[in-house]
């Protein structure tokens, strides 16, 4: 069965080329999970109905205490969103995609209506990097990330109405860093929140979703193992400050993620432009992380926009640059988990 099959492991000659277009269309929806998620949650839900697809917020996987509007769980649905597009057109499917005014009364992010057209898309590069995308929570080599690939983010970025910002100035870069350092400290001084990041924290893969000790950073077998009681029983917060300080300022490449406005529109199409950007980073050989903290912090995201002359939005920050490693690949739900049928 389509659904039984592991959207870690697919490959493109799974593809089942006798079916007919409903099943073949489910099968993509492998691709779209692969997505990134704030913590590997992985909060996204499938319809499918005749030549329609639905792409729905699963509020149950929101981060309540982090993200109380939804706003990174949103931005990952749009990453999914833009996997999914990516795959229908590179298998020979023309797509149209409407995204929905989201509300408290619904939580659909978007609706994608298909047909197969038998024109294979102009995306192959991006699409064939869907499976090679991974978080990459270690420090970077020290090569530089080329301005032509930084020309080619920004570009990315730009076909979603959002900004890919480069950080360039060595001021800029350590006062970044120190936000960051200081919104670690504010997230991680509130109870509820870091019980709510240590409920995502996973001794392996086998759950599949949250992120396994293994994954995250420079955890040794033992550490990686214990994490989901360590992080429940031990603040970490200076821990983790000190070290996303450390990786901001040894980075060649940081990025701010904007948008026009701070709608959930704008957050799912950030997501789509993010999505983009890291495809591209991964096709060109790189990987890259998130440093979001700052975000979710009212004050320290208006210093942000005042750091960087902003008038746009700040939604994410990345990190971008050459693995000096394989990266430490995080699991994922089996599909079957992700598609509301008619039963439910």
């Amino acid at each position: 069965m389509i659904t039984s099959l592991k959207s870690r492991s697919i490959k493109e000659s799974d593809f089942p080329k006798e079916a007919d277009d409903l099943t073949k269309v489910t099968f993509l929806l492998h691709y779209a999970v692969l997505a990134p998620s704030s913590w590997n949650t992985q909060p996204w839900l499938f319809k499918l109905k005749d030549n329609v697809i639905q792409l729905f917020l699963d509020v149950e996987r929101r981060q309540g205490c982090r993200d109380p509007q939804g706003r990174e769980s949103i931005i990952s649905c749009g990453a999914a969103l833009y996997n999914l597009r990516l795959a229908l057109r590179h298998f020979g499917f023309s797509e149209e995609t409407t995204i929905a005014p989201i509300s408290a009364d619904g939580n659909l992010v978007a609706e994608i209506t298909w047909e197969s057209s038998g024109v294979p898309g102009r995306d192959n590069k991006l699409f064939k990097a869907i499976p090679n995308r991974h978080s990459y929570r270690r420090p970077f080599t020290e090569d530089v990330v080329a301005p032509e690939f930084i020309e080619l983010f920004q570009n990315a970025a730009k076909v979603y109405n959002c900004e890919f910002i480069p950080i360039t100035l060595n001021s800029t870069q350590m006062a970044l860093a120190g936000m960051i350092s200081e919104a670690d400290k504010d997230l991680g001084s509130d109870l509820a929140t870091r019980k709510e990041y240590a409920s995502w924290v996973r001794s392996s893969g086998r759950s599949g979703d949250g992120v396994p000790g293994y994954a995250m950073g420079n955890m040794n077998t033992i550490a990686s193992l214990l994490a989901p009681l360590t992080h429940r029983v031990f603040n970490y917060t200076d821990e983790f400050a000190r070290g996303d300080q450390a990786l901001t300022c040894a980075t060649t490449l940081l990025g701010v993620i904007t948008s026009p406005g701070d709608t959930p529109h704008d957050w799912v199409q950030s997501g789509q432009a993010v999505e983009r950007v890291l495809l591209s980073a991964t096709a060109n050989g790189m990987q890259a992380s998130f440093l979001n903290q700052p975000i979710p912090v009212p004050e320290l995201r208006k210093r942000l926009q005042s750091l960087l002359g902003l008038t746009d939005w700040p939604q994410l920050i990345v990190r971008i640059g050459y693995p000096t490693d394989e990266p430490k690949i995080t699991p994922r739900r089996k599909l079957e988990e992700m598609l509301i049928t008619d039963k439910d």
